[in-house]
């Protein structure tokens, strides 16, 4: 039994599908499956039941997948714990992030940083929303740059920091019927075929929550990447998309038209600072730049 053979398996779990995990990954399926079946092997069980399209735990998979978890957190916190005995370890500074510090300017604070403590190492690792969260349980960061997920975050022991304040909007082609709007109304999107990201995301989340608190069944038709929903858009597919505004303008398209959504659907990016890192003062240095960047 190998970390990566765990990590895949509750990939697999989070994100619904070979495909998906694979993606997440940046591996081929081919791999995933082959070590999922090594270890099916070595435990003497099936963890998926493959009779069905959909993929599905079998009540094997299900007992076994909370432990799954707890071994994986202890394999980022022992990493994490031998990084920390290393001789430099107090000079480097752990930055894990979702895959937007584009987006909002941030290598440029960071890079500040740098230029201000020559002798300090910032290791910025980028992963996806299931990956970051993971590495949030096991404590295994210093700083975590994400959106704020009440059901991720509430809880924590960690503090949460906002940074710059996002919007989700509607993204629909221009020569879509909604294109002239200056706004989209709770009614409007009830009536309006949707693409959304896939659902373990952040801004999916920020999506539900807002859905169910104005009692809209949303028509979403097709779920995936950002930069895919937003080619779908692009292409006049016949469905707008549900996109944070900074992840859509950073794409570049003239075909297509960013409508604000009322009341909004604000993504609010914070710095989440790791409880055993908040006396660090290197830490509150770098996260004061962040938020002296101050990115609208």
């Amino acid at each position: 039994m190998t970390e990566d053979q765990l990590r895949y398996f509750v990939t697999i779990v989070d994100t619904g599908s070979y495909i998906e995990a694979a993606l997440e990954l940046n591996i081929v399926q081919s791999s995933i499956s082959k070590q999922i079946q090594a270890l099916e092997n070595e435990l003497g069980i099936q963890l998926f039941n493959r009779q069905h399209r959909r993929i599905e735990l079998t009540d094997e998979g299900k007992q076994l997948l909370p432990q799954a978890r707890q071994l994986l957190e202890g394999f980022y916190r022992l990493k994490y714990m031998a990084q920390k005995l290393q001789p430099r370890y107090k000079n480097r500074i752990t930055v894990i992030s979702l895959p937007f510090i584009g987006y909002f300017g941030l290598y440029v604070p960071i890079n500040q940083f740098k230029l201000k403590n020559p002798s300090f190492k910032i290791n910025i690792i980028e992963l996806e929303e299931p990956q970051l969260f993971r590495r949030l349980l096991s404590n295994s960061f210093d700083i975590a740059l994400t959106y704020w997920h009440e059901q991720n975050l509430a809880n924590s022991k960690n503090i949460f920091i906002p940074i710059s304040t996002d919007e989700i909007v509607l993204a629909v082609n221009k020569d879509d019927s909604l294109a002239q709007l200056k706004h989209v109304t709770t009614e409007q999107l009830k009536n309006t075929p949707l693409m959304l990201m896939e659902s373990y995301t952040c801004v999916a989340n920020l999506c539900k929550t807002f859905f169910e608190e104005h009692s809209i069944v949303p028509n979403i038709i097709f779920r995936g990447r950002p930069e895919t929903i937003f080619s779908c858009v692009q292409a006049n597919q016949g469905a707008a998309a549900l996109i944070t505004r900074k992840q859509a303008s950073s794409y570049l398209a003239n075909n297509v038209v960013l409508i604000p959504i009322t009341p909004n659907i604000p993504a609010i990016l914070g710095a989440v600072i790791n409880k055993h890192s908040q006396k660090n003062l290197k830490v509150k240095e770098l996260v004061n730049m962040l938020i002296g960047r101050n990115i609208k």
